[in-house]
């Protein structure tokens, strides 16, 4: 199974003391006649030799190397040289770096295989540097690829099986507890989501000791590895992408990867909430009352807001059993903050300051950005229930990210520092970016390994 860990880039990208190759890119800041945006390219070809260069336009941000260099994977996919080499002139190694491992990704495992095979690119830097940031793009890649996976490939139980795996190969401790162990245990919530399913619910545990002694930091991930809404049944047209309703988890699994192979020294504990959510004659359904691992009942208004019932059971466990440090989420949670923030930014609720400062700190230097939600106990107010202690939805359209980030902190013990990221909106990007083709960003890896060193 080890080959789900060696995720395959369009072509290999290699370091390098010196420049050579059948292309030579030359990353220039300075503009010209015909170098007068950023990503343009002059190609000069002579002796047999092509040279290109390319423009980095004069923005001054880390963001403008990492386009340039998905500009040049980009090149290199459509053109397929036998071999290239890459002067780096003024960039920003690490950042054009990054822009170049995540723009050769791309998710081919089911197609034919390309008649034309690109060579490697050759990039001139310290070995050092180039293996660090290959670790954490390659890690930011898998989840990327596991995120791409159909509910045919990836489902509850088959999470679990590379879970195994992936423990096995990265040193971690794992623990799997299946749905008669939730159920035991009084996790109804998770159990119920997954009750249409073939597959049942799952809670996963990862746990890396980091090279200090500690309390670790526990990173929750909503893993609905396809969401069909259950009973409350989406439209086609929103049921396509459900697949993608797992990308906080898989990000988790980078983010562990990373810490892991970079042998970061926080503890690092990784809590994946799996379901499948069906219709089924034993599917949970509306006006159904729910007793969460809490002890919190919650009375379901719609089984399409079933990410939210996942992951307060998971918040509950990290806390009953995992003594920790502080608890980030990640999850795909609503439509409300794809509406109110696009795919530029995630929405981040957050109950402690110096950790909310982090983590922003963090996203505007990878780019993976986030913004703050308000904690106001007024969203709370419309998943009141006369039946049970909360509802699971309001029912209503306003302020939807907010009332369910609510829904999350109400499991959330008073002075526990905790930060629930929604990434509904920057998970997947259906046009693609500069350096990102369409599908699963991976979004989160390269903003919390960023947090995770500076702690």
């Amino acid at each position: 199974m080890e080959e789900i860990f060696d995720i395959a880039n369009a072509f290999d990208i290699l370091q390098s003391e010196k420049l050579e190759g059948d292309v030579i890119f030359h990353v220039t800041d300075e503009k010209t006649a015909l170098l007068k945006n950023a990503g343009d390219m002059v190609v000069r070809t002579a002796d047999g030799q092509t040279a290109i260069d390319v423009y980095a336009g004069d923005e001054k941000t880390r963001d403008r190397w990492r386009k340039t260099g998905g500009k040049i994977a980009a090149w290199m996919k459509a053109h397929c040289p036998k071999s290239a080499g890459l002067d780096c002139g003024p960039a920003d190694r690490r950042e054009l770096l990054v822009g170049l491992l995540l723009g050769a990704y791309e998710f081919s495992k089911y197609k034919e295989a390309p008649k034309e095979v690109c060579g490697p690119l050759s990039v001139c830097m310290d070995k050092a540097e180039f293996d660090e940031v290959k670790i954490i793009c390659d890690a930011q890649n898998m989840a990327r690829e596991w995120a791409h996976e159909p509910a045919s490939v990836i489902n509850p139980w088959t999470l679990s099986d590379r879970a195994e795996a992936f423990a096995q190969v990265y040193g971690l401790n794992c623990t799997i507890l299946d749905d008669e162990q939730l159920r035991e245990m009084g996790a109804g919530a998770i159990v119920a989501v997954g009750q249409g399913s073939k597959t049942p619910s799952r809670m996963i545990i990862l746990e890396y000791p980091g090279t200090k002694p500690g309390k670790p930091v526990v990173l929750v991930g909503k893993a609905i590895t396809f969401d069909s809404g259950g009973l409350s049944l989406k439209t086609v047209a929103g049921m396509p992408t459900m697949k993608y309703d797992k990308c906080g988890a898989m990000a988790v699994f980078g983010i562990l990867r990373a810490a892991a192979c970079l042998k970061l020294e926080t503890p690092v504990t990784g809590v994946i909430c799996a379901a499948e959510n069906m219709p089924d004659g034993g599917s949970y359904r509306p006006d159904d009352i729910l007793t969460s691992l809490s002890g919190k009942t919650i009375e379901i208004r719609s089984t399409d807001a079933e990410g939210r019932l996942v992951l307060c059971d998971g918040l509950t466990y990290a806390q009953q059993h995992l003594d920790p440090r502080c608890i980030i989420d990640y999850a795909t949670l609503t439509g409300a903050c794809r509406v109110a923030f696009g795919t530029t930014r995630a929405g981040c609720m957050c109950t402690d300051d110096a950790v909310f400062s982090g983590l922003f700190a963090s996203g505007e230097k990878t780019q993976e950005r986030i913004w703050r939600l308000p904690t106001d106990e007024d969203y709370l107010e419309p998943l009141k229930s006369p039946d049970a202690d909360l509802k699971n939805s309001s029912g209503a359209r306003e302020a939807g990210a907010c009332v369910a980030g609510m829904f999350l902190k109400s499991f959330i013990h008073d002075g526990m520092p905790w930060a629930h990221l929604d990434i509904a909106g920057t998970a997947y990007h259906m046009e693609g970016s500069a350096y990102y083709v369409p599908g699963a960003t991976g979004f989160g890896v390269r903003l919390t390994v960023d947090w995770l060193r500076g702690l």
